[in-house]
C-alpha cells in the first residue's frame, strides 16, 4: 500500500495548514498552548484518530467475519498525552442483536481484544512507546 499526502501551510505560527489525499481532507492548526490558533485539528489529534480508525475498522471486519449479530457499535477513544506518557484507550460499546448470553458476551469481548491485538496502526504506535488498550462494554 502506498499513501501520498499533500500538506500546505499559510499564516505562520498563528495560521493554518491543510492536509489532503484522495480520501482525506483535514485542516490543522498549532494548539493555542503553543501559540497557535488552536481552532482545528492538530497532529496529536490526527495521530490518535488514526489509531481509532484502525481499531474500529478492524473490529467491524472481525465482528462480521465471526458472524456476531449486533445492532450498534460505537468506539470512544481517549488519549492522555504529557511529557512522560502517551496512552490511548479505546472503549468499544457493542450492542448485541440476539439475546445477551454469557457466551455471546465472552465472544464479543474476545473479538474486541483480538481487534486491539492485530490493529496495524495501534501496533505501530506500540512500537513507538504508546500504551494502547481496549475496553469492551457489551450489552
Amino acid at each position: 500500500m502506498s499513501v501520498q499526502l499533500e500538506s500546505t501551510w499559510t499564516g505562520g505560527k498563528s495560521g493554518k495548514g491543510e492536509i489532503q489525499s484522495d480520501n482525506l481532507q483535514a485542516t490543522i492548526t498549532i494548539p493555542a498552548i503553543y501559540g497557535g490558533q488552536g481552532s482545528h485539528s492538530n497532529p496529536k489529534e490526527l495521530y490518535v484518530a488514526s489509531t481509532a480508525a484502525c481499531f474500529i475498522s478492524t473490529l467491524t471486519a472481525m465482528i462480521e467475519g465471526k458472524k456476531l449479530a449486533i445492532d450498534a457499535l460505537r468506539v470512544i477513544t481517549h488519549a492522555e498525552v504529557d511529557d512522560d506518557n502517551f496512552s490511548i484507550t479505546h472503549t468499544a460499546e457493542v450492542k448485541l442483536s440476539e439475546g445477551v448470553t454469557d457466551q455471546l458476551i465472552e465472544k464479543a469481548k474476545g473479538i474486541v481484544s483480538k481487534a486491539d491485538e492485530i490493529c496495524t496502526v495501534g501496533n505501530m504506535a506500540r512500537k513507538a512507546g504508546v500504551q494502547i488498550s481496549a475496553i469492551a462494554k457489551i450489552s
